[in-house]
């Protein structure tokens, strides 16, 4: 059923229909909710940012920053007033003396034209398009200024969320200390443990600042026995599929990829997870997939990444993530771990494009015995943002993103998901909020290794 605002041209009072992308243009769906009200409330709070800290910056860039300050004001005030009356999306500025992926977003805003027929605007193109774009079209405006062209909005609430939960992450470093320094660990433990620090990783994800609207959500409590009540809420468990996958000793590789999410407490259950598989599989290498620009909040970047391990190996009234400070920082120091940033995770792209667009990143997990994806986004991405039937199943789902095993942990912050058995799925169908608050996880797997 249409809904009259000259606004919107055909808003639909509906959830958003079966096999199409989703988009602002239904108003009972989280993308239509996101468009209207989380992302203004985004922007203003990084507005926020840049007016409570102008003086920390011009001390850290110089006093010409006060000029640069005033103009990406000016630039988010005014798009944040084009989403909200949905005017269409513009080509990134360019610049000869900064290169990047600029121009390949603006080609893609010209096949996105061609597509729809016009210019998209924000609510009537697909959300995944629009909402990764505001982020990019910030990233570019910053990249582009004299002086604040490092600057990260998003650098203090992503660390003031890990210092909030030492606390809590210092309980997961010495269980994860235990087992890593015990010469005599029993390998017939290597199971339960696996399984606990999955958990670990898959519930970090519920630490998105992108979700709160960048509303602090430090971790709380004891997450070793936290994760274990939430077990009734894992609505898709592939967790011993993925224990005969880590466990199977392949001839040519052991490598596993990990897409990161969210930089913070999920990053420190990310790197948890990271060192049990280095230290029952010795040959396996880990490569993690960071962001180029700051992204959605609380994604990580390299400069997040290296922070985190740097901040750990100074805690001295937390000995034990100090150690484990130490010895993440030489596993990437002896190429155990390896970090790499891409401009295909911040580029106009989904994963079912990935074979055609970005082959060696393809070819990178086709020769890898893994791949990890985390978090809410990086599922939108594989399922090219799709509103599949409910239990469809997560391969089917993929298409021909086919390279590797795949596993994703993700709780559920957005309207798509697959692989449901039917009691679950008729669950979703008659409670469609549910699928938008992240009380829900996945931990869910597809072969493909040959």
């Amino acid at each position: 059923m249409a809904q009259s605002d000259p606004r919107i041209p055909n808003l639909q009072n509906t959830y958003t229909p079966l096999g199409l992308p989703l988009s602002g243009i239904y108003k009972r769906s989280y993308a239509h909710v996101t468009i209207k009200d989380r992302l203004p409330v985004i922007l203003t709070k990084i507005v926020d940012t840049f007016c409570q800290n102008k003086s920390k910056i011009i001390n850290t860039y110089s006093e010409d920053a006060e000029k640069d300050i005033k103009e990406i004001i000016g630039f988010i005030s005014q798009l944040k007033n084009e989403i909200v009356t949905n005017k269409p999306l513009k080509p990134l500025h360019l610049n000869t003396a900064v290169t990047n992926d600029a121009e390949e977003w603006n080609k893609y805003l010209e096949h996105r034209t061609h597509i729809e027929g016009g210019i998209p605007t924000w609510f009537n193109t697909t959300w995944l398009y629009c909402e990764c774009y505001m982020y990019r079209a910030l990233a570019q405006e910053i990249a582009l200024t004299n002086t604040i062209h490092t600057y990260d909005p998003f650098e203090y609430s992503k660390q003031t969320d890990f210092i909030d939960s030492i606390d809590a992450m210092d309980l997961i470093a010495l269980y994860l200390k235990d087992i890593i320094c015990n010469k005599e660990y029993n390998k017939e433990n290597s199971k339960n443990d696996f399984l606990k620090l999955l958990k670990l990783s898959l519930w970090g994800n519920r630490h998105d600042l992108s979700a709160t609207a960048g509303a602090p959500s430090s971790q709380t409590g004891n997450p070793l026995m936290i994760v274990e009540s939430l077990n009734q809420n894992i609505v898709v468990n592939d967790s011993e599929l993925v224990w005969n996958i880590i466990n199977k000793q392949i001839n040519k590789n052991n490598d596993i990829h990990m897409v990161l999410d969210n930089a913070g407490y999920e990053l420190f259950t990310d790197l948890c997870l990271a060192a049990f598989l280095v230290t029952i599989i010795p040959t396996t290498k880990i490569t993690f997939h960071v962001k180029l620009y700051p992204w959605y909040v609380s994604d990580t970047t390299v400069r997040d990444f290296l922070w985190t391990l740097d901040h750990m190996s100074k805690l001295n009234h937390h000995p034990n993530m100090q150690l484990l400070g130490k010895m993440f920082n030489n596993l990437i120091d002896n190429e155990t771990w390896c970090i790499k940033e891409e401009p295909y995770w911040t580029g106009p792209y989904d994963f079912t494009q990935m074979k055609e667009k970005e082959r060696n990143i393809y070819a990178q997990f086709s020769d890898a015995k893994l791949v990890i994806f985390k978090g809410d986004l990086n599922y939108r991405k594989l399922l090219g943002d799709v509103n599949f039937e409910y239990n469809t199943s997560f391969a089917a789902a993929l298409g021909n993103f086919q390279p590797t095993n795949i596993l994703s942990l993700r709780t559920i912050k957005s309207d798509i998901c697959v692989g449901l058995l039917n009691d679950t799925a008729e669950f979703f169908e008659n409670h469609k909020d549910k699928l938008s608050t992240g009380e829900y996880g996945l931990i869910q797997a597809a072969l493909f290794k040959k």
